[in-house]
């Protein structure tokens, strides 16, 4: 085990931290800024298990696509460490870039979640998924919530492809090809 390794270890460590908290709670506020009639706080409080269901199904979601997306940016940082050009400038502009990628992500996932919503509407016509779900409907809760989930871990891939063509590679080993 290097050093090298351990600041590695320990900038991700770091980073994971600070997304869970900045997304996490971020995404939460959001939902709830976005779904003013819902009232979800008031309805956790009512002991709605449905809401519960849905609201973590949510952030579990996201997280699933987040997650995707941190590997690519923590290369660029470690790319960053292991090459010349360290100054602060330069590693403030890698950090903006990866914190930006990474929220860029989160809004994705947040987009593909609400989409999520609107497809389980067209799909089940005869059920007000909200009426259900405000009434602690379980079962529509758990559909809903396994739905978001399985559209979160498709999407997932393709957010952290699009996310590892966002990002600005250094140019590593370039020359002619015989």
């Amino acid at each position: 085990m290097s050093g090298q390794q351990i600041v590695f270890g320990l900038i991700e460590f770091l980073i994971s931290i600070f997304i869970s908290f900045i997304l996490i709670f971020g995404s939460y506020k959001l939902f709830l800024i976005i779904t003013p009639k819902f009232d979800e706080e008031r309805q956790l409080k009512k002991k709605n298990v449905s809401i519960g269901i849905i609201l973590g199904s949510i952030l579990l979601g996201e997280t699933i696509v987040v997650k995707q997306s941190i590997y690519p940016v923590m290369a660029v940082i470690q790319l960053f460490i292991l090459g010349g050009k360290r100054n602060t400038i330069e590693f403030f502009k890698t950090m903006g870039l990866a914190v930006g990628y990474i929220v860029l992500a989160g809004i994705l996932a947040l987009g593909c979640i609400l989409f999520s919503f609107w497809l389980f509407n067209i799909l089940t016509p005869r059920i007000n998924q909200f009426e259900e779900i405000k009434n602690n409907n379980i079962a529509v809760a758990l559909f809903m919530a396994l739905f978001i989930i399985a559209i979160s871990l498709l999407i997932s891939v393709g957010v952290a492809g699009l996310t590892r063509a966002l990002i600005p590679f250094p140019k590593i080993g370039i020359g002619p090809v015989s």
